[in-house]
């Protein structure tokens, strides 16, 4: 088996890079061990957010980005992409809000950013990679990547010029960068249609996004789901590699300080509680490019792969194929940790 770029990883990233390359031509094989949108992508609550960037160079990228799933959206359906706008609660600039959201508690004041969307990041990701050839299957470990071949760990050699590296939180072996996984914990609850209007983030939530502390961090986030029969809620961090326990006490700690900011959740069942991971780097941004001849990367957004996953996918399709990219890619150059060295 053969294509002129091979994309591993079939969640958002790689199957936005795989599908803008298909767009310009190229011939390209999305390969995974399990499933389309198995992983990450899939685990999420489907945030395409401004309101949790500080300003600098990951903002404006989240603009691009958010404009980008907004173009992606009339394309396709099935990305349900829904302008909720977003409240940064408890923001020192903020206002009160009341009117806005009748759910909150009294004095709650917020910083709205109302272009933030909601989408189901499962759903655009499994038609981008309906445009291009898919290969999952269960134990297909990558074992190397190199121009010229993606070798499998039972030996078998898939021949490319191009390799993508978009694995997320597992992109530590293939790509040498210092990711690491980021475990996440979400509570799901049942609860009357209409309750939440936006998507409701602490404003602590931009510290907990971009610390390295290794210790439980809850910072709250609370939206209705799209289909209205539900509130999730989150968001936790925890730096204890791919521990995927879902602990009760984390569960109960995520509803009791949701429940200070809505206080009639405090009333609603808990339905399930599920966790994930994020890939986060020690720089607390992204890495988006070349990591040697041939062989790329996009990986490390933290909790921001489905916001910035297409953008970046774009990114690196258009540097592959050697135009000049949308969006000045320098700030994520993977090259900026010492230890990678281009081949």
């Amino acid at each position: 088996m053969s294509a002129d770029v091979v994309v591993v990883g079939a969640g958002i990233c790689g199957a936005a890079t795989a599908f803008f390359l298909a767009e310009r031509g190229v011939d390209v094989l999305l390969l995974d061990r399990g499933t389309v949108s198995g992983a990450t992508t899939g685990l999420g609550e489907g945030n395409v957010l401004v309101c949790d960037k500080h300003p600098g160079p990951e903002r404006d990228l989240a603009l691009v980005g958010r404009e980008l799933w907004t173009q992606l959206g009339e394309r396709f359906p099935a990305a349900r992409v829904t302008p909720k706008g977003a409240l940064l609660l408890g923001h020192r600039d903020g206002v009160e809000v009341a009117e806005r959201e009748p759910a909150l508690a009294p004095g709650v004041r917020a910083l709205a950013e109302p272009g933030d969307l909601q989408v189901d990041p499962s759903g655009l990701t499994r038609a981008l990679a309906a445009h291009v050839r898919v290969r999952v299957r269960e134990g297909a470990e990558v074992a190397s990547v190199a121009r010229g071949a993606v070798v499998l760990a039972d030996g078998e050699r898939v021949a490319c010029e191009h390799v993508v590296v978009a694995t997320g939180p597992w992109a530590a072996q293939l790509t040498g960068l210092p990711v690491e996984p980021r475990k996440g914990q979400l509570v799901a609850l049942a609860a009357p249609a209409g309750l939440i209007a936006h998507k409701l983030v602490e404003a602590t939530y931009l510290q907990a996004a971009a610390g390295a502390e290794g210790d439980l961090v809850l910072a709250t986030v609370i939206e209705q789901t799209l289909n209205g029969d539900e509130v999730l809620v989150g968001s936790s961090r925890e730096r204890v590699g791919f521990d995927p326990t879902v602990r009760d006490d984390v569960t109960r700690a995520l509803v009791a300080r949701a429940t200070r900011f809505v206080p009639a959740l405090a009333g609603l069942e808990v339905t399930r509680a599920w966790c994930g991971f994020r890939a986060w780097l020690p720089d607390g941004r992204p890495a988006i490019g070349a990591l040697g001849d041939g062989v790329w990367t996009t990986t490390g957004h933290e909790g921001s792969g489905v916001g910035l996953g297409p953008i970046a996918g774009l990114l690196l399709a258009q540097m592959i194929c050697g135009e000049a990219p949308t969006f000045d890619a320098a700030p994520f150059d993977p090259w900026r940790f010492s230890a990678v060295g281009r081949a």
